[in-house]
Formats: C-alpha cells, structure tokens, sequence
C-alpha cells in the first residue's frame, strides 16, 4: 500500500480532529477530584468478556498479545512521563493491578474495532479505526469512576484489494506507532493531559438500553449482512456517550455492554487477569432504538450519481427511580453523497453509519442549543418535542 492518509477523531463522514473532541470533553470541573491525586496505572484492558476477546478484537488481540502489551504499556509510559499532566500517574506497578488497591486506578481500556473496505476508481480505500477510553476505577471496590473516550482511525488506499494481512498491518501500525502518524498510546496521553480523576458522588449519566428496530435490521439484512448486529447495537450505545461527553462536557459512565452480569462491566487486562468492574447506579438513564436507515437516489447523470442517506433514531431520556421521563422522541438525519462513474462499488453501509454519527453528533449539540439550524429538520415540530429538549438541557447541565 502506497499512500497513507492518517485522521483522528470521532468519524462524521468527515473527521474530526481528536485532540479539539478531547479538550472540550474533559475540560469539565463539576465531575472532578481534587487536582494531583495518585493514580496508578493498571495497564490496557479490554471492554469484554474474557471469553470473547479474540472475536470481538481479533486484529488488536494479536497487536496486544504477549510482549506487545508490555511494549504498548512501556511506551504509554515513556510518553506520560515527559508529559505536563493534571493527575501524578505512578508507574510503580506497572503492566499489574496487583499492587494499586490503596489508589485510584487508570487503564487504557479498548472498546472496540472496526474495519471496512471501499472500491474507488483504480483504488481501494481500507479504513481502520479503534475505540478506545481512559478509564479511572477505585480498584479496592471494583468501581468505574469515570471514562475519558476517544477514537483514532488509519486510511490506506492501494491499487489492489487489501488481504487481512494489510488490515492488521494498519492495527500494527496504530498500535505500535509510525513517523508521522497518530497512534493509541499518543492520543491516550493526548487525551489525559486535561483528564481529572471524576468524583464519584456527581450524579451519573449513562445510555443503558441500545436497541435495533425492525426496519434497522432489515437494512442492515440487505446492506450489511456480515455485521454482528448484536456488537453494532453496543457500538450504537458507546458512539452516543462519546459524542455526549464531548458536546455537553459531561462524565459518562461505561455502556454495560452484557445484562447477564447486571451493573458491571467484564474488563480484562492484557496480561491475563479478568474481571468485574461495577458501574454506579446511573441518576439519569438513556435508551437508545435505531429506527432504521433510508437511502435514496436523488439524481443521476453520465458524471456523477447523487444519494441521500437517512438514520432514525428514537431516544428516551428518564430518571429510573421515578420513571420520569425527561425526554422521548426520534430525532432524524439525512446526509448526501455524491458518487463518480468512475467509482465501481458503494460501501452503503458505511456512508449510514456517518449519517447515525452525524444524527448523534448534531442532536447532543442541539442540547445547549434551541438555536441550532439541525432542530428545523431533525427534531419534531411541535411544543412537546422543544418543551422536552428544554427539559433535557437542564438534566445535562445537572450532571456537570
């Protein structure tokens, strides 16, 4: 592969730069500890069940296998040390969460994968990309704090189709670290240079329900049937908090990505050890139905075609104890694109799932503002819906 365009950021259809998300999202003084507090750093962890390592990471377990991992964790460490940051990290116990129960615990904790192929022209263009947070956790009582997230991509295009050894290649490269392009332990250290240990007795905001409708799944049937629609609805969930956290400037707390183990959060770290880590009673609970997803071909000539994408999705916002409901009603996106002749092969899937980005990125800017142009078409046009997004300001700005 012989051209490489390397972005950070969360995806929007266009990208965004990682550090400005991180800085808006952490700056936030309402949902933090006192300043120089001890932590410890436990390491990089995986979001997951132990059980499920090697099929939802099955480029990044390989990366971060063996002494991958204590390379990965030597060069966080290297990095954090030449670093001006708010919070004095100890590397003491480094690469082990043995001897950090008397502290507060950080983990460089990966959420999740993604990686798609599209056929432009002569060229193919491979796209990879890695969740990820900096996760703080009360490691005597297991408890999440708080987490920081932040995405990073890898685009490589080549003349010819990319084998799975070119797609890890890339995970290789975001992991280890290339001249000249970001990688997971720079935007880690990116991200904790305005990072605060939060305080746990704020009050807690957290998505707990993500779900896919019915026609959701049959557009994902016809234009995605490889994707885990299972993994895509926790996917759903995670972009949702991040885009929260970066807008209002709000802690968000872990989406608990498996019922059967209630309010807890499977972790393991990459040097074996596995465990639950619990995640506070959410003040304010979140409920996410991806509606479904529309395309349409709005124009077509001998140059170009142009398309439009839809995302529906309808979100509940309520307080679980009193089942009050703060807000409820779908919101809407649509994006367009145009396509050359020249352009053999559409990732339609790819271009919906901007479209979903975008609908999350615009609707929790819109929260801290009932002046935004996106409400005209994207929130329903009646009293109840502005009345509500009044309601949900205030709820946000309650969490702060």
């Amino acid at each position: 592969m012989d051209k490489v365009f390397v972005s950070t950021g969360v995806v929007l259809g266009r990208l965004l730069c990682c550090a400005g998300i991180c800085a808006a999202m952490l700056v936030s003084q309402g949902a933090i500890a006192d300043q120089g507090s001890k932590v410890y750093f436990a390491g990089v962890a995986y979001t997951s069940n132990a059980s499920a390592i090697a099929d939802s990471y099955p480029h990044l377990s390989v990366e971060l296998a063996g002494d991958r991992a204590v390379a990965l964790n030597g060069r966080i460490r290297s990095l954090m040390q030449g670093a001006a940051l708010p919070e004095a990290v100890s590397f003491d116990s480094l690469g082990s969460i043995k001897d950090a129960s008397k502290a507060t615990a950080l983990a460089l904790a990966i959420d999740g994968e993604t990686s798609s192929v599209e056929h432009i022209g002569n060229v193919y263009k491979l796209r990879t990309e890695i969740s990820a947070e900096a996760l703080f956790f009360d490691f005597k009582e297991k408890q999440v704090l708080g987490g920081f997230p932040f995405t990073i991509d890898y685009i490589d295009v080549s003349d010819t189709p990319p084998s799975d050894q070119d797609i890890q290649k890339a995970f290789h490269q975001m992991v280890a670290g290339a001249a000249g392009q970001h990688d997971i332990a720079g935007e880690f250290v990116r991200v904790m240079a305005n990072a605060h240990v939060p305080d746990a007795a704020n009050k807690h905001l957290r998505v707990t329900a993500s779900a896919l409708g019915p026609m959701a799944v049959e557009y994902l049937n016809q234009y995605a049937p490889q994707l885990n629609q299972a993994a895509f609805a926790q996917e759903v969930a995670r972009d949702f908090g991040k885009y929260l956290a970066a807008n209002q400037k709000v802690s968000i707390l872990p989406y608990r990505s498996n019922q059967a183990i209630g309010s807890s959060m499977a972790a393991r770290f990459t040097e074996g050890e596995a465990f639950n880590l619990k995640i506070p009673d959410a003040d304010y609970e979140i409920h996410l139905n991806v509606a479904g997803f529309k395309k349409i071909q709005k124009s077509s000539s001998n140059v170009d075609t142009l398309l439009l994408y839809g995302a529906f999705v309808d979100v509940d916002v309520l307080e679980p104890l009193s089942q009050k409901i703060y807000f409820s009603q779908r919101i809407k996106q649509g994006e367009s694109k145009t396509i050359p002749v020249t352009q053999v092969t559409v990732d339609d899937w790819a271009a919906s799932n901007d479209t979903l980005l975008s609908l999350f990125d615009n609707f929790t800017k819109a929260m801290s503002n009932s002046k935004s142009a996106w409400l005209n078409s994207g929130l329903p046009d009646n009293s109840q819906a502005r009345d509500q997004l009044v309601s949900l300001e205030e709820l946000v700005k309650s969490c702060r």
